[in-house]
């Protein structure tokens, strides 16, 4: 009602004719609906990235804040809207498909009530967001941000000289990318504010609950050692070969180190099916990516693919075999490398690896990490 309203208000003021005003109503209606459609879509799926769903907030305040500066677009320059910023901060706070029809609502709004406004706008603007949205989706907890920044701004660049250079049928002179480098900044400074807003939002709100789920004495953790210690201190084990791996292979070793804390944790409730493990990390707020991951690896149904699955596969099964080989006899000499060679094979001939993302490369890095642990698993005894 909100858009509605506003965006018929803009029209009148602007002095748009009263069937302008009705057209202007009725598309930012269709407009606001795609919006809400898509988020209840996304609330039903569980398609929101990232905590999007328990924060729509975030979505509805960038989203008044964006509506506001829509309507002020037509005062600008055609070349000069800042629409790029606009498709990536709403798709940060919802997901891909939200944050396109939302960025697209308000890009029609825009041309609306602009004067003369031409279709080759529209498609510029709506190419530069598609591929910021595209670009920008693949952002994490590592937060690398500087190369999809680049790109997408070099791309709108491109996009905004196209009506600017090619389309004005006259002589090329240097003023004509004015106003599309002065865009071009100003996109980068709103990028650069929308991401800061949300690396204190989520990236460093994560990075504090892995800090807090990856310590031994986590409520959960200890929740476990009093169901069974040997299983406690068998996921302590797990997680220190886990987070040497992972440091190497250039994965996220808090990712990776939670993944080996928690496999064990559907024991809580009796057997340690990803039944159970589910119920227990999702009422923990345990992070998506973790859960992803274990069930991966503890669901029957699903195929081993992320490399920080198997890493926990390897990590899990040699701390398995060197505590059950001890449990037979706590004096045993272990060959640890022809332990370790002989697991490898077992898990090569299983075919357990087939679907897997990691490289030849990898397994043998993570062998020869496994193998260097010598000293470690002496105290396992």
């Amino acid at each position: 009602m909100i858009t509605v309203f506003l965006s018929t208000v803009a029209a009148y003021l602007y002095g748009r004719s009263w069937m302008e005003l009705i057209g202007t109503a009725v598309l930012s209606a269709c407009g606001a609906g795609m919006i809400l459609f898509s988020i209840e879509k996304s609330r039903v799926l569980q398609l929101f990235l990232y905590d999007n769903e328990r924060n729509l907030w975030r979505f509805t305040l960038l989203y008044c804040i964006f509506l506001l500066a829509a309507l002020l677009c037509p005062l600008l320059p055609k070349a000069g809207w800042p629409y790029l910023a606009v498709f990536v901060g709403l798709m940060l706070f919802s997901n891909e498909v939200t944050g396109l029809a939302a960025g697209s609502s308000l890009l029609m709004i825009s041309l609306l009530l602009q004067n003369e406004a031409e279709p080759v706008t529209f498609f510029v603007y709506f190419v530069g967001g598609m591929a910021g949205i595209l670009l920008f989706s693949t952002i994490n907890e590592s937060f690398h941000i500087w190369l999809p920044v680049l790109l997408s701004l070099l791309l709108q660049f491109v996009c905004l000289c196209i009506p600017e250079v090619l389309y004005q049928q006259l002589p090329f002179y240097l003023p004509m990318l004015l106003v599309p480098a002065v865009n071009t900044v100003v996109c980068l400074i709103l990028l650069l504010i929308i991401l800061k807003f949300f690396s204190f939002t989520f990236i460093y709100k994560t990075r504090d609950i892995y800090m807090d789920i990856n310590d031994p004495e986590c409520p959960l953790l200890v929740e476990l050692k009093n169901v069974s210690k040997p299983e406690y201190y068998h996921t302590i084990h797990t997680a220190y070969l886990c987070s040497r791996i992972a440091l190497q292979l250039k994965l996220d070793d808090a990712v990776v180190k939670a993944c080996a804390y928690y496999h064990k944790i559907g024991l809580l409730k009796g057997e340690n099916n990803w039944e159970n493990a589910e119920q227990i990390l999702a009422g923990n707020q345990i992070p998506l990516r973790v859960r992803e991951l274990l069930k991966q690896y503890l669901s029957p149904a699903e195929q081993l693919v992320d490399r920080e699955v198997i890493v926990l596969l390897f990590a899990d099964t040699v701390i398995s075999s060197i505590d059950y080989l001890f449990s037979k006899d706590k004096n045993v000499q272990l060959d640890y490398q022809k332990l370790i060679q002989t697991i490898y094979k077992r898990k090569m001939e299983s075919g357990i690896l087939d679907h897997s993302e990691i490289s030849l490369g990898d397994l043998q890095k993570m062998k020869q990490i496994l193998v260097d642990e010598r000293l470690y698993y002496d105290f396992l005894r």
